[in-house]
């Protein structure tokens, strides 16, 4: 016990310098970023399924999108039209609970769920479970597969997550250990943290097949704002953040679209657009190489709903 308390003392010392260290290098490029920032309009809105009311999370099967609720919801996957966003599966996930889902991630072989949201800093680690593709096109594929309420149930694993710069688990309004943002990159699962603190995003690199963790943040970026959903493309080898700010009184959703290079994200590439409309963005999902597609939860802004929208 004493060696892993050392253990983690010390990682929690070297991300303390590592993000300093990061932030400062930061800060003057992200006020180069904000200027001059291109408005981008939804070529397509469709509503969502009322089941859906708490969206968080995109991912993508030959059949159907996929979506998850946050916290509240069933631990549950729900499958709808990729073309008329109509819901057709809800599928649950064995001894899986639902504290607070946020996000999908997906790769060849696995969806991963990211049960990681933490509104006030209490969690004492968070999880990621994951469940086989392949599992979930043997059950797309059932006799009673069109039936939205059969209750139909699928295997899953679970990864446990604990931050090792994270100390005080009492309740906070303003920290920085949410984290709603998941995505793969290469062997490694990317998480973003929402930073109600600082406004700027931490990266964690979590092992896909490791069951327990214990992760400092490899690095800090200044994304102006609270950070809810990510995407890597390995095609262009882009990664896209979504987001939002409220410095005004109402409010703004954003993207960064930015490069990849030498397993880190290249903060100097990074390009900030605004989204117009405003509504509460949950996740994101690259189409194509300048098509992406994001879900916003049921909120005072509008209806829970997914929108595609083109890069220029």
């Amino acid at each position: 016990m004493a060696k892993k308390s050392a253990s983690i003392m010390i990682l929690r010392a070297i991300s303390g310098l590592l993000l300093i260290a990061l932030t400062a290098g930061c800060s003057q490029l992200s006020q180069a970023h904000s200027k001059n920032i291109v408005s981008l309009r939804p070529s397509q809105l469709q509503v969502l399924d009322p089941q859906l009311h708490e969206m968080s999370g995109l991912a993508e099967t030959d059949a159907y999108y996929w979506g998850v609720n946050d916290s509240g919801g069933k631990a549950a996957l729900y499958g709808f039209d990729k073309k008329t966003a109509k819901l057709a599966q809800v599928i649950e996930l064995q001894g899986a609970i639902n504290i607070d889902w946020e996000e999908l991630a997906q790769d060849q072989q696995f969806l991963y769920i990211a049960d990681s949201g933490d509104n006030f800093a209490m969690r004492q680690s968070i999880d990621i479970y994951k469940v086989a593709i392949q599992d979930l096109a043997l059950l797309n594929n059932s006799s009673n597969a069109s039936n939205v309420g059969t209750a139909r149930k699928i295997a899953s694993q679970v990864i446990h997550v604990k931050y090792a710069d994270k100390d005080n688990f009492l309740p906070q309004k303003k920290h920085n250990f949410d984290s709603e943002a998941l995505t793969v990159v290469g062997d490694k699962l990317w998480l973003f943290s929402k930073n109600r603190q600082d406004q700027q995003t931490k990266l964690y690199k979590i092992d896909k097949q490791a069951k327990q963790q214990i992760l400092a943040p490899t690095a800090s970026y200044p994304v102006q704002g609270l950070i809810t959903g990510a995407d890597y493309n390995a095609a262009t080898e882009q990664l896209i953040l979504l987001g939002y700010s409220k410095k005004s009184l109402f409010g703004g959703s954003f993207i960064w679209v930015l490069e990849v290079k030498d397993d880190l994200p290249l903060w100097s590439s990074a390009t900030r657009y605004k989204l117009k409309r405003y509504a509460q963005w949950e996740s994101i999902k690259w189409l194509t190489k300048k098509g992406f597609i994001v879900a916003a939860e049921k909120s005072s802004l509008g209806e829970q709903a997914v929108a595609k929208f083109v890069l220029p």
